[in-house]
């Protein structure tokens, strides 16, 4: 029983010592805060949401009505790491409490971590002093990368698994059984294919080094095998891996370009390395045994430096990461710390001698030294916290990354004395002093609760007060807010992230005027039509609409209200007539589909282009209620409009709501600098969006039911024309056709037309299929004989991978950059 404590140690150290962390912090569940970070707010808590209603049988794992219909599955994949079996923790939890859960998931997590790592410390390095195993596996647990990182919990399940895969992966490289390697590897490529991209980096270049330098009689077998092994652990996961492919490569994520410069990062991703300080000393020592050891000592030394060279040079960094990134820009950081560990560990094994004698006076001054150092550190940290954590350093480091690094600097200098220290039992507590007080300060930095952070307490809080309505789509229309908030309220909205929206899907929205910033579309923007067009029915908003009767207000809280459109909303819209559409500018391009829809030659907006230079003023008369709306070509130089002095300022590049208005309005506009700004103000008569009829579409329990008395040909649907998607009219398919390049719109029948809409996820099936294959040669995977020629090829092939990998990332990178 005793020895199968000492493996759970490392998890009850790591637990208290974020427990401490947590209460220090008032976080939950040692205080009333809610541990929300960053992506965390944006993203992730509210796929914790998506997942628990997916355990809970409430919820489709593959289809979601965000952004107008789309799959879900692949940002479930990669932003909630979906099959972790850690997720099925969520069903035990309350929904009302998915928030303040969050801290307590990753408090799980990091605990896993020390226990993984334990077991691989143990397994490898079996004979050191328990006290190094037990520190390594902690100082592993808080690295810089996790330290930084902690918030993409997701990511976390691949640090988990990570040290088991290498203890497999080393059985493999000493020619003896695949059989764990392919299981960890397996269970790597479903939980995400995104960071096992990561990881397959890593063994290629692993096993390069390792087999090369070994020069074992069996290379060429071993080559084969982990050929064969990564192969099947492909197959296995296909039902997850394929489809996420698939939606990766057709997301307009993937498509959207960000440049960098050849030292961009270079303190954040620095400081990914250097909260490791410890790992970096031994590394530096084990290089000094060169002579005595040249093969290992050189292999750690390349794999390392294949690790390092991307933290100075981000053009390498970029081209590993798949070719860009918007942030945390070391993921692959939790590699280089572990290379770290192992090589600190295997000098600690091969070359490090302590015997259990009295301190001496060297040893005493150590201390006193030790002691000096931390107690300036603490004073400079509790001076110097609030203003690193105020200025968001952490996603951006500045000025305050010199004080960063002199923290460093200390700990590595307060590192050298304990090692001057005699006596072993005087010199592990120096050391694990120093390396309890480093992972406090660098944590103090990072893990606490930020006021700044909201958007999913606020959507909960609204919820709570709120009676949301789960019969039709909403829309939000103010900034500062998760476009994941459907997931949260279990409602369709126009919001999404660019992870699961095609490129086609958010170029149709856009072109409505909806906004779109960085990795995310919103639906603030758009007119009253586009809304109608849409078939909105909700909308959240921080304005007061008492004064429109087109609204129908249902609910306030916290300043924002939920109304209901009272206008003629409409499932989907019959028309006879597939007229060509082309894109001048937003408003034109609503007038043509107006016309197309309603079979008329009238425009639903009435709108003129304006051109000022400095600043303008004159008054825009309104005969009739209309709702105002302005666009422009670029915001650049725009600065302000003012209506009736409640003025606009400059903002993302979408139609501008400008109000509802009754009455003749005085509009200034001023621009920037003196610059000449052209653009469009717009008006849409109230009556005429009154007046728009409904279809008498009629939709019930998923089916759209329509009589066509009137012999319409076709019928438009407010719903993304993806692949996957199935329209069956009368229960047989009927083709689907993209409307203005992406809403589907299909040939009516005469009479009667029932018609369901269905979703297949793209490439499921096969992915299923290919996955039964690789169980089944994972089972028989003994019995598959090999050819000579094969293992050769196998060889071969290896290498050239290998070596063009290393030129690609690391030759070509510089070579493109500086191109």
């Amino acid at each position: 029983m005793k020895k199968y404590i000492k493996y759970i140690i490392p998890s009850i150290i790591t637990l208290i010592i974020l427990g401490i962390i947590y209460y220090l912090n008032n976080l939950y569940p040692f205080g009333e805060k809610p541990l929300v970070q960053v992506d965390a707010d944006y993203i992730y808590i509210p796929i914790l949401y998506k997942i628990w209603d997916i355990l809970h049988f409430a919820s489709n794992i593959f289809y979601t009505k965000l952004a107008l219909g789309n799959s879900i599955y692949g940002s479930l994949i990669i932003q909630g790491s979906l099959y972790s079996p850690l997720n099925l923790i969520l069903y035990l939890v309350d929904r009302n409490n998915l928030i303040n859960f969050m801290g307590v998931f990753i408090m799980i997590k990091l605990c896993l971590i020390s226990f993984t790592s334990y077991i691989y410390i143990n397994h490898k390095y079996h004979n050191i002093n328990y006290f190094y195993k037990l520190l390594f596996s902690i100082l592993y647990t808080f690295n810089g990368y996790i330290i930084f990182n902690y918030f993409n919990h997701m990511w976390l399940d691949i640090v988990i698994l990570f040290p088991i895969l290498v203890i497999y992966l080393d059985k493999l490289l000493d020619n003896k059984d695949i059989a764990g390697y392919i299981i960890v590897l397996s269970l790597s490529l479903i939980f995400t294919f995104y960071y096992s991209y990561f990881i397959l980096i890593f063994i290629l270049f692993y096993t390069f080094i390792h087999l090369h330098l070994s020069k074992k009689a069996e290379i060429k077998d071993i080559v084969f095998k982990l050929g064969k092994g990564t192969f099947i652990a492909f197959l296995i996961s296909a039902f997850s891996s394929l489809p996420l492919i698939y939606q990766i490569l057709t997301s307009s994520r993937f498509h959207t370009e960000v440049s960098t410069e050849l030292f961009s990062n270079l303190p954040m991703k620095s400081l990914y390395v250097l909260y490791s300080p410890l790992m970096i000393i031994y590394f530096i020592l084990l290089l000094t045994k060169y002579k005595s050891d040249k093969k290992h000592v050189f292999g750690y030394f390349i794999i390392v430096l294949l690790y390092l060279i991307p933290v100075i040079f981000d053009p390498i960094n970029a081209l590993l990461h798949g070719g860009t990134y918007w942030s945390f820009p070391y993921r692959y950081g939790f590699i280089t710390s572990f290379i770290l560990m192992d090589a600190s560990l295997y000098y600690i094994s091969n070359y490090l001698k302590e015997e259990d004698v009295k301190i001496d006076l060297i040893g005493k001054f150590s201390y006193l030294v030790i002691m000096l150092l931390l107690s300036g550190l603490i004073y400079l940290s509790l001076k110097s916290r609030a203003n690193i954590i105020d200025k968001g350093i952490l996603l951006g480091i500045n000025k305050e990354k010199w004080l960063l690094l002199f923290y460093v600097a200390a700990i590595v200098v307060s590192y050298v004395f304990a090692f001057l220290i005699n006596g072993k039992i005087y010199k592990y507590t120096a050391i694990s002093i120093i390396s309890l007080f480093s992972i406090f300060l660098f944590t103090s930095l990072t893990i606490y609760y930020n006021k700044g952070y909201f958007l999913t307490t606020n959507a909960k809080n609204f919820y709570d007060h709120i009676d949301i309505q789960h019969d039709g789509l909403y829309r939000v229309e103010y900034s500062g807010y998760t476009p994941y908030y459907g997931l949260m309220y279990d409602v369709d909205t126009i919001d999404s992230w660019l992870h699961i929206v095609p490129s086609h899907v958010l170029e149709a929205e856009q072109r409505l005027g909806y906004a779109y910033v960085t990795t995310r579309n919103y639906s603030y923007g758009g007119t009253i039509f586009s809304d109608y067009l849409l078939n909105v029915k909700y909308v959240i908003s921080n304005e007061d609409k008492s004064n429109d009767d087109m609204y129908e207000e249902l609910g306030e809280y916290d300043y924002k209200r939920l109304y209901r459109y009272n206008y003629n909303s409409s499932y989907a819209i019959p028309f006879n007539e597939i007229k060509e559409i082309t894109y001048n500018d937003k408003f034109d391009y609503q007038n043509q589909i107006y016309q197309n829809l309603f079979n008329t030659d009238k425009n639903i907006i009435n709108y003129g282009e304006y051109e000022v230079t400095n600043s303008d003023e004159y008054t825009f008369r309104v005969t009739k209620p209309i709702y105002l709306y302005l666009d422009a070509d670029s915001y650049e130089n725009f600065n302000r409009i003012c209506m009736n002095d409640v003025c606009i300022y400059k903002d993302e590049e979408y139609i501008k709501y400008l109000g509802y208005y009754d009455s003749d309005i005085e509009i200034k506009v001023d621009t920037r600098d003196n610059t000449t700004v052209k653009y469009r103000l717009a008006a849409i008569a109230k009556e005429d969006i009154a007046n728009l009829t409904s279809s008498s579409v009629k939709y019930e329990n998923g089916v759209y039911y329509y009589d066509n008395v009137d012999d319409y040909q076709y019928l438009y649907f407010p719903i993304n024309n993806i692949k996957g998607i199935k329209v069956y009219n009368n229960d047989k398919r009927v083709n689907t056709y993209k409307y203005i390049n992406n809403f589907i719109y299909i040939k009516l029948n005469k009479g009667e037309n029932k018609i369901t809409i269905k979703y297949t996820q793209p490439f499921i099936k096969i992915g299923i299929l290919l996955s039964i294959i690789g169980i089944i040669l994972f089972i028989f995977n003994k019995k598959i004989k090999v050819h000579k020629l094969l293992l050769d090829a196998c060889y071969y092939i290896f290498n050239f991978i290998t070596i063009f990998l290393v030129l690609y990332f690391y030759i070509y990178a510089i070579f493109k950059y500086m191109l």
